[in-house]
């Protein structure tokens, strides 16, 4: 599976109300938009800002039990798109071995902010990407 390498350029709001993360290469040149949840926007947005929570979200917890079994996130990869919802995979390095687990893409990247993992996308995703100057939202 080729992959390639992108970082997350932020967390929008379109003109419809929905919530996205915004995952883009490099070079800035093209953005891959992931519709998510505003409670999994609001968490990537704080890990991004470097602000904790009171009480631990969601993926503070999974980070949490991840360090108290010697686990940690390698990578995340952002496999596929089938009928508008978006794949990732956890690559979690545990004893040694590496184990693939299934996974929300919002859960995938908060958890990849807290590990400070990289985020990949599939190369067949390229096509999904567009260019930052198309887009009409509001980052926040």
């Amino acid at each position: 599976m080729a992959e390639i390498e992108v970082e997350v350029q932020g967390v929008a709001v379109d003109q419809g109300g929905h919530h996205m993360v915004m995952l883009g290469d490099k070079e800035k040149k093209k953005l891959l938009p992931i519709v998510i949840g505003p409670v999994e926007a609001r968490a990537i947005w704080m890990n991004l800002q470097g602000i904790t929570a009171e009480r631990p979200l969601t993926h503070n917890l999974l980070k949490n039990l991840l360090d108290l079994v010697g686990a940690k996130v390698q990578k995340v990869v952002i496999t596929d798109i089938k009928e508008g919802t978006f794949y990732a995979l956890l690559y979690l390095e545990h004893g040694g071995e590496i184990h693939k687990v299934d996974a929300r893409p919002s859960d995938a990247i908060a958890l990849a902010l807290a590990f400070k993992a990289p985020i990949y996308i599939d190369l067949r995703l390229i096509e999904f990407t567009l260019d930052p100057a198309d887009l009409n939202i509001q980052h926040n």
